[in-house]
């Protein structure tokens, strides 16, 4: 399954639609106080789901080994319930080499999406659950008046839900420029990933292989 999450407003507020074959199945607002705790409301398919910023306390991580630090907590909720959680973690590679990552659970399962950065094809974010692939996010590096656009491929309907939300979380924790005014502007990012524990998770050939899944 192929679908777009792309952002039509920048500055204090953020929105997004969601695109499947050219028509909307969703879209995305970040309120001006997202950044403070205040929800983002997510329509999915009909689906009404809210990502939330979950405060930390002080020093909440220290003396924890670094495999159980938290960084960034998210909540997604669904009709007043807690449904999920999105959090950045760190993991360890070798003796001296770590790997930042993205843990989520959502209804239960758990998953994680990490980092490929592809030079000037962009970067990729592979999204795994179960021991397999089942989603991936494609960012490309250049991004023009402030406004991201990500194209998503999964194995089905539950893990392009899932990538949605991986993909507004993502903008919110590394893409989002509140405040900046743009207009005619061109913004370029390229990143080169080296690590091996991360290469491992991602295939080229996943995005070809997702693209004939259309349909639940």
């Amino acid at each position: 399954m192929l679908c777009e999450v792309r952002q039509t407003v920048s500055g204090l507020r953020a929105e997004f639609t969601i695109l499947e074959g050219g028509e909307a199945i969703g879209g995305a607002l970040f309120p001006d106080n997202f950044l403070f705790g205040g929800p983002c409301a997510c329509r999915y398919r009909g689906e009404e789901l809210y990502l939330s910023y979950r405060r930390q306390p002080p020093l909440q991580n220290l003396g924890k080994a670094v495999e159980q630090r938290v960084w960034a907590p998210y909540t997604v909720a669904r009709g007043g319930e807690t449904v999920g959680e999105m959090c950045d973690k760190l993991a360890r590679s070798g003796p001296f080499s770590r790997y930042g990552y993205t843990a989520m659970t959502l209804d239960g399962a758990q998953l994680e999406m990490f980092e490929m950065g592809l030079g000037r094809q962009g970067v990729a974010y592979p999204i795994w659950a179960g021991g397999r692939q089942i989603a991936q996010i494609e960012k490309p590096c250049v991004a023009r008046d402030n406004l991201d656009a990500c194209a998503l491929c999964s194995l089905g309907e539950w893990a392009q839900r899932a990538a949605v939300l991986l993909c507004l979380y993502l903008d919110a924790r590394a893409y989002a420029r509140r405040g900046q005014i743009a207009v005619a502007s061109v913004e370029k990012r390229c990143l080169l990933t080296f690590n091996k524990a991360v290469k491992a998770k991602y295939d080229p050939g996943f995005h070809r292989r997702a693209a004939p899944l259309q349909g639940p």
